[in-house]
């Protein structure tokens, strides 16, 4: 566990306030699209004061993630590193829309032709272009692809950060990047370099090694959670494997939502992280928010408890907890970690991280095995 908690803490510990990483690799769908959409639109409506402004930044967004739909190449050859990935990146004045997908070869010369003219035109020149192809020519999937490319320059007011990457003789890998500004940096914040090509690159070529799937660092609230159990949802198919996985992943985001403290005692940002991550035997999902320190000990204890019992005995406990009516606050009873428990199979790893006097990171994991 001791890796596990360098990294996600490590990971973590950088966030402010509004700050956000959403990350997903695997297939997209228009399905995926929809989703991670309507998870970035519940967060831009708490961010952005601004309707303008919400409608620009979710807009580009949209482009970048249909740009995926119109770009990417099929390959059946089951290579997981070949899979699409999305990053949604907010971070002080400053959101990014990254994605990567796999191309065909014989495409790249004309999308990097696209590519370099779009970023030589004039704010003016983009604004005509823009017009031009609407006016003057059917919009199919490449001509879409060629109209979404300028809109997301044009909207961002910033060029298109982009690079191409040979993979083998019929296939590339087509890294694209898109900064939009939302006003004037607060001066009491430290310096940011922005979100590179470079950092796109590792974090897919992370997500690789790793085998992870999604993962989202942010404010934990009720429609964070349901948007992203529905991404999950629509990126696998109907298995017993999934049903379980889903079920676990509730609880896991559920005492987040629930229980997560703040650091800077804001009581309406709950900051946490999570981790999906596909093993040959499972997936291991990985959770980590502030708690107050008075509560780290007997949360240890709770769960060591919970780690010693076999199913039938977590059951009883279950039951005889759901049947005391004297006690129904779920912090207390920790039914949330018997369902974890339960429907997991595995016992539950946990860590603390001391971050000051009165408050500690909490990371917990589990693994959801397969079944056939």
């Amino acid at each position: 566990m001791e890796q596990s908690l360098d990294f996600i803490y490590k990971h973590f510990s950088d966030i402010e306030k509004d700050d956000m990483e959403y990350i997903y690799k695997g297939e997209i769908t228009p399905v995926i699209v929809m989703d991670v959409l309507d998870f970035a639109k519940s967060n831009l409506a708490k961010a952005e004061d601004t309707r303008k402004l919400r409608t620009r930044i979710y807009y580009i967004m949209g482009e970048g993630l249909q740009n995926i739909t119109r770009h990417q190449a099929d390959t059946d050859d089951g290579n997981v590193d070949k899979e699409a990935i999305i990053v949604i990146y907010k971070k002080a004045n400053e959101y990014i829309i990254a994605t990567g997908n796999l191309m065909f070869k014989a495409e790249e010369e004309a999308l990097r032709a696209k590519l370099e003219k779009i970023n030589h035109l004039s704010d003016e020149d983009l604004k005509e272009l823009s017009k031009e192809i609407r006016n003057n020519m059917e919009i199919n999937a490449r001509g879409g692809a060629s109209l979404g490319l300028i809109e997301m320059a044009k909207r961002s007011g910033n060029k298109l950060d982009y690079l191409i990457k040979p993979i083998d003789e019929e296939f590339s890998y087509f890294y694209l990047t898109t900064e939009i500004k939302i006003g004037d940096r607060p001066k009491d914040l430290q310096p940011y370099e922005g979100y590179s090509i470079q950092q796109l690159i590792e974090s897919h070529e992370n997500f690789n090694k790793n085998n992870y799937i999604l993962s989202f660092k942010g404010d934990f609230n009720q429609e964070n959670l349901l948007s992203l159990l529905s991404i999950l949802k629509s990126g696998m198919s109907e298995t017993p494997t999934r049903i379980k996985l889903y079920s676990v992943m509730v609880e896991l985001l559920q005492n987040i939502v629930k229980h997560a403290d703040n650091i800077d005692k804001t009581d309406d940002w709950k900051a946490g992280i999570f981790f999906i991550r596909e093993l040959p035997e499972g997936f291991s999902l990985l959770a980590g928010n502030y708690i107050k320190k008075a509560y780290s000990i007997e949360l240890a204890k709770r769960i060591d408890r919970l780690n010693n019992m076999d199913y039938k005995e977590l059951t009883k406990e279950y039951n005889k907890i759901l049947l005391n009516t004297e006690i129904n606050d779920s912090v207390s009873t920790g039914l949330g970690f018997i369902d974890i428990r339960r429907k997991s199979g595995n016992k539950i790893e946990f860590s603390f991280k001391e971050v000051n006097n009165d408050i500690d990171f909490f990371i917990v994991k589990t693994i959801v095995n397969k079944q056939n």
